[in-house]
């Protein structure tokens, strides 16, 4: 009896589906208004029930974030640069409101994102164009 039983089902992302949808349109907005390479649901949330909050990151190719942020480019250091901080700020919470969800929206460039964050990457925010 025991063997007739499925298989438990691997969960790919630890968020509801209402959630999910809503985060899926939010993020077309934002993907359509920045380009770039797209944005990725990263972290915790795929990882496990108990994520503390969804972390999505928009690649930018290394020129665009430069260019997006030039003042960035003198250190490398981005997170006290203030078009960078009012930006990712007021996204994650334009993403709060429209998901509910507890949003920790960053940019980063691409050569970053991929020398430092090896972990799973979720595309988010596809649109599908007729």
């Amino acid at each position: 009896m025991v063997d007739d039983l499925p298989e438990k089902r691997t969960k790919f992302i630890h968020i509801g589906a209402p959630a999910c949808f809503a985060l899926e349109l939010a993020m077309q907005h934002v993907n359509s208004a920045f380009g770039g390479y797209g944005s990725y649901v990263v972290g915790s949330c795929l990882e496990r029930p108990d994520w503390r909050d969804v972390d999505i990151r928009m690649i930018m190719d290394d020129e665009d974030f430069d260019k997006e942020f030039p003042n960035t480019r003198v250190d490398g250091i981005w997170e006290f640069d203030a078009k960078w901080l009012l930006l990712t700020v007021s996204i994650s919470q334009w993403l709060k409101d429209q998901t509910g969800l507890p949003i920790d929206f960053q940019f980063q460039p691409q050569t970053h994102a991929n020398q430092r964050h090896k972990g799973q990457r979720n595309a988010v925010g596809l649109a599908k164009h007729h």
